[in-house]
């Protein structure tokens, strides 16, 4: 067991979002910092609305040199950062926030963390056609991610059509000669993998899509991690299809954000315990 030593030299770290009682991120980072040899610790801060406008100011007299911003706050706080990154622009989403030479700089780690947790399992996207579902800000970073990674196609289903469409709208200036799609019933070929970055599953037993849809697919991604096997996930069990859930984002997302902080290659491997001995 690593011991926590906390100084007046204690670097201090966090997340702002509303709720994050619920988080997994203080203790995964805090031993991570210690695993390196860091003296840090990583807080979270629940916020009101109206409490943003001034939380820059409070964490510079705090001494927090970077934080996690989660829902409701990931793009509401872009006006009140210096600078942020040309993904995050895009996405008028940050998830990371860093000080750097008295500014604060935003960035977006939530779709490479998902390309990182499919490398680690082999997966490659390049050339490959994938379908993915939902149409929320989770979907845009991840539909963004995937582009980069070099799919071939891009199928965005949604139950509402034309945020679908907004996602690829987004896209199509970035990646001018990408093929995609937002109408599923079109679609007759096999994916590479589904990705579903819907709620669907989370609260209640059920599938965004059914097997039919499931069965084009040779790798089925929930980014659901609770429950650790969703509805999808089972359905894509019985079909004999390889899947998997959440934590690996959750965990590389995670790592992408530490390394942005650190300027160190994060110690995956005890993040990785300390986020699935939770689950445990």
């Amino acid at each position: 067991m690593i011991q926590v030593t906390i100084d007046g030299h204690t670097t201090k770290y966090g997340i702002i979002g509303n709720p994050v009682s619920h988080t997994l991120s203080p203790t995964m980072h805090t031993l991570a910092f210690q695993e390196i040899g860091i003296n840090a610790v990583y807080l979270p801060f629940e916020l009101t609305e109206n409490q943003l406008p001034n939380v820059l100011q409070a964490f510079e007299l705090l001494g927090v040199k970077g934080f996690n911003v989660t829902v409701p706050f990931k793009s509401k706080i872009i006006p009140f950062l210096d600078q942020i990154s040309q993904e995050a622009k895009i996405l008028q989403s940050v998830n990371t926030v860093k000080t750097i030479n008295g500014s604060w700089h935003g960035f977006s780690t939530d779709g490479a963390g998902l390309i990182r947790s499919l490398d680690e399992k082999n997966i490659n996207l390049k050339r490959k056609d994938v379908l993915l579902l939902g149409a929320g800000g989770a979907a845009a970073a991840i539909a963004y991610a995937l582009m980069k990674a070099g799919v071939s196609s891009l199928h965005i289903f949604n139950r509402t059509q034309s945020k679908a469409d907004n996602i690829i709208k987004m896209l199509q200036p970035c990646f001018p000669d990408g093929n995609f799609s937002s109408e599923l019933n079109r679609v007759d070929r096999k994916f590479e993998i589904l990705i579903n970055s819907t709620s669907v599953g989370m609260k209640e037993d059920v599938s965004p899509v059914d097997s039919d849809i499931v069965s084009m697919c040779n790798n089925v991604v929930d980014i659901i991690y609770s429950p650790l096997k969703t509805r999808l996930m089972k359905i894509a069990d019985s079909l004999n299809i390889q899947n998997f859930n959440g934590l690996g984002m959750l965990l590389y997302q995670g790592v992408e954000a530490f390394e942005i902080w650190s300027g160190q290659k994060a110690p995956i491997k005890k993040m990785k315990e300390t986020l699935f001995n939770a689950f445990v």
